[in-house]
């Protein structure tokens, strides 16, 4: 059974990614399309719009089986990223990964991935700034480089032209849109049902606003010291996010406050997203969680090692941090559903 990757957000789930889903089984040729899905907390440092669980159930539409990114990549630099996918697509034995790319030339993407050596994606600095090359700079296609670089030569590299639309497009186009679009119509009350497959209930909708009283308790109830400990904590960055949190009433107005020339927003993003789920190092990928499948990805999984189906007692220990992103994504959110009363969410499909 031949299987394709995609490693993806869905946040939330949209037209566009159906197209990808679809364009990936035709030209990979696979009987199974895999979706390796970032879970409760996004890389661009925001939680999710919806739950991972109710991502899983709408990526359903276009694949066969979804799992969990873990979230310390989910989070992270877009090397560590493209790393967890990679890494979690060779567990499952996948044989071809397609991701979504600005430049759909493959031989052109790997020439520009191994161009530049020097790029140091956790500078706080752009790509475009570091290499001076805005040609290759589009969010898509700096993952895409990072594809390249994190696999192994067993895989099948697939790039997948985006269409009709930008990453960073904040209105809604028609049919094909952005994510960021989609967001930004939820968040204004806006109709988004033709960018959508799918009904989503737009009263589920979470955004950092939420989460922001959660944020400051943590910020304030601990010593710059022990904030010290969060990943990507450098340079002093804790004192400064101790000194400005009393005066700051929402996220926007702390995210202002702390900004500085050095660090992009989302890398400041990133960084509270560690703070809020107290992440202090690496995540080692040992083993899978599965949120959704259908017969198909019932089929593909039935013998793999490291594969979990449901969250217990005995297998707890390998997840902490989904499992305890979850839990603070619900104290927000109000979702009763978690990894321990949530089992794999099944389709029954025919083959």
């Amino acid at each position: 059974m031949k299987s394709v990757a995609i490693i993806a957000e869905y946040n939330p789930y949209h037209n566009g990614h159906q197209y990808h889903a679809e364009m990936a089984r035709q030209k990979s040729q696979a009987d199974i399309v895999i979706a390796i899905m970032s879970g409760q907390f996004t890389q661009r440092g925001a939680p999710a719009i919806f739950s991972k669980f109710a991502r899983a159930e709408s990526a359903l539409k276009g694949c066969d089986l979804v799992v969990e990114l873990p979230q310390f990549y989910a989070l992270s630099y877009a090397d560590d990223f493209a790393y967890g996918g990679i890494r979690t697509a060779e567990l499952l034995g996948c044989d071809a990964l397609a991701f979504g790319a600005e430049c759909d030339d493959l031989e052109m993407l790997t020439a520009e991935a191994y161009r530049v050596k020097t790029v140091d994606v956790k500078s706080g600095r752009s790509y475009a700034q570091m290499t001076g090359d805005q040609a290759f700079s589009q969010p898509n296609n700096i993952l895409a480089m990072q594809y390249i670089k994190a696999a192994d030569s067993r895989l099948e590299l697939i790039p997948v032209k985006r269409i009709e639309n930008h990453y960073h497009d904040t209105q809604l186009t028609g049919r094909i849109a952005s994510a960021t679009a989609i967001r930004r119509a939820i968040a204004a009350g806006h109709d988004f049902s033709m960018a959508v497959p799918a009904a989503i209930d737009a009263s589920l909708a979470v955004s950092w606003e939420d989460f922001f009283p959660l944020l400051k308790y943590k910020i304030i109830s601990h010593t710059a010291e022990e904030l010290r400990n969060i990943y990507m904590m450098t340079e002093g960055l804790e004192n400064r996010l101790k000194s400005r949190i009393n005066a700051s009433q929402d996220f926007e107005s702390y995210m202002q406050a702390i900004k500085t020339k050095r660090y992009t927003y989302t890398r400041l993003q990133r960084l509270l997203a560690c703070t809020l789920l107290n992440i202090t190092g690496r995540q080692a990928i040992t083993d899978i969680r599965v949120l959704a499948m259908n017969d198909k990805g019932r089929a593909y999984i039935k013998g793999l090692p490291h594969v979990h189906t449901n969250i217990n007692k005995k297998n707890a220990s390998l997840f902490p941090l989904e499992i305890r992103a979850t839990q603070i994504y619900n104290l927000v959110s109000g979702d009763r559903r978690n990894d321990f009363n949530t089992p794999v969410i099944y389709q029954r499909t025919s083959f």
